[in-house]
C-alpha cells in the first residue's frame, strides 16, 4: 500500500505537468498549477510531521517502559490518600 506522502507527490507532479502543458485552455488545465501547489504543500507537511511523529512514538515508548519499571505503590510507600497528610496545610490569608 502506498504511503500518503507519495500519493500527494505523484498527483502534484501530474497536476503540475498538466498545468504547465500547452494544451487547450480549459478549466481543468487551468486548475493544474494550483492543485499541484496545494498537493505539493501537503506532501511537505506530511514529510515534516513524519519525523515528528516518529520522535513522539519513541518518547511515548520510553515513557511507557519507565512506568513499567516503577515499583508498585501498594507494596509500600505512601498512598495517594496519605500523600496530602504529610504536606503543609495551606490556608487562606486574612486581611487586617
Amino acid at each position: 500500500m502506498w504511503n500518503w506522502k507519495y500519493i500527494f507527490l505523484t498527483v502534484s507532479l501530474i497536476a503540475f505537468a498538466i498545468g504547465f502543458s500547452d494544451a487547450q485552455a480549459t478549466t481543468l488545465f487551468d486548475l493544474g498549477r494550483p492543485v499541484g501547489a496545494i498537493l505539493f504543500g501537503l506532501f511537505l507537511i506530511v514529510q515534516v510531521f513524519e519525523k515528528e511523529s516518529a520522535l513522539l512514538d519513541e518518547q511515548m515508548a520510553a515513557e511507557a517502559a519507565q512506568r513499567r519499571n516503577l515499583p508498585d505503590q501498594k507494596s509500600g510507600g505512601i498512598s495517594n490518600s496519605e500523600e496530602g497528610l504529610t504536606g503543609p496545610a495551606l490556608t487562606t490569608a486574612h486581611s487586617h
